[in-house]
């Protein structure tokens, strides 16, 4: 053994195609490597070999490849992930550049990994969920790696007429959240809400209109009723004019409009008065 080279002391067979392999290095410490039977084949591991320098980086450079694409199997075991990701947890593990790029060839190649059908796949589950807009799922599309060509290629699946149906459900949840609002406060938070979640204006004006408000009605909103007499009471103490004006100020901040307030508050005063 010269003093440049590695030598082969013992491979165990440990189970199938795998295998352990015991190395001497040129300064005598030993290193125990699990090898694949393909390995073990390629360089004749076998006791009493010698390995030079540019054969054991090959093993080496080998073995990363092994344990990157074992990672890689382990993550999409999981669940699935695009190109980009994977490449992205390689890279954050420190595998060389080379051994990435093969990792992902490879499994291109058998078909564990696939952008074209992830990206099918992602936007058809969001269209069945109907929680977000389509401006929201390209969004996060475009954070997984996937490019503009591919999103715009699938997301047609996503027709308007799906959009303003989910979008008139998130609405009207929001409608529901909001019962001590105004009409005019509740649609500035429907527009908020649904423009976070991703779907365009055209499609918000739509969901808005196929909502119920109570000023859809001729009748007196009993919301608002409920906070003037609420209002009313709890500024007993002021009288005329400064009592009408804390109530006012207090329910147009809420999104009711100044006309109706005022109509309200003046039969609720004449009530009230009479009693």
């Amino acid at each position: 053994m010269t003093s440049s080279s590695y030598k082969v002391l013992k491979l165990t067979h440990l189970k199938a195609q795998d295998y352990e392999v015991a190395i001497q290095t040129p300064n005598q410490h030993v290193v125990l490597l699990p090898v694949h039977e393909e390995l073990v084949l390629k360089f004749r591991l076998v006791e009493g070999k010698e390995l030079d320098e540019c054969q054991i980086t090959e093993l080496n450079g080998k073995l990363d490849l092994g344990r990157a694409y074992q990672y890689a199997l382990n993550l999409l075991s999981r669940k699935s992930y695009t190109t980009a990701q994977i490449y992205e947890k390689l890279e954050a593990k420190e595998y060389e550049i080379e051994i990435i790029q093969e990792v992902l060839k490879r499994l291109v190649d058998v078909g564990l990994l696939n952008d074209e059908q992830y990206t099918s796949s992602y936007i058809n589950h969001q269209v069945i969920m109907g929680k977000k807009g389509p401006n929201k799922v390209k969004q996060e599309l475009l954070q997984k790696g996937i490019s503009d060509r591919l999103i715009n290629q699938y997301m047609p699946v996503y027709e308007e007429e799906i959009q303003i149906e989910h979008a008139t459900k998130l609405a009207n949840q929001v409608v529901r959240m909001n019962t001590k609002y105004g009409p005019h406060f509740i649609k500035q938070k429907i527009c908020q809400h649904l423009m976070t979640k991703g779907f365009n204006r055209s499609v918000i004006d739509k969901a808005i209109e196929n909502i119920k408000l109570v000023e859809d009605s001729e009748e007196e909103n009993p919301i608002l009723v409920k906070e003037i007499e609420k209002l009313y009471r709890k500024h007993h103490r002021l009288m005329g004019y400064e009592k009408k004006t804390k109530v006012v100020q207090s329910l147009m901040r809420k999104g009711f409009s100044y006309d109706d307030i005022s109509t309200v508050y003046e039969r609720i005063c004449e009530e009230l008065e009479d009693e």
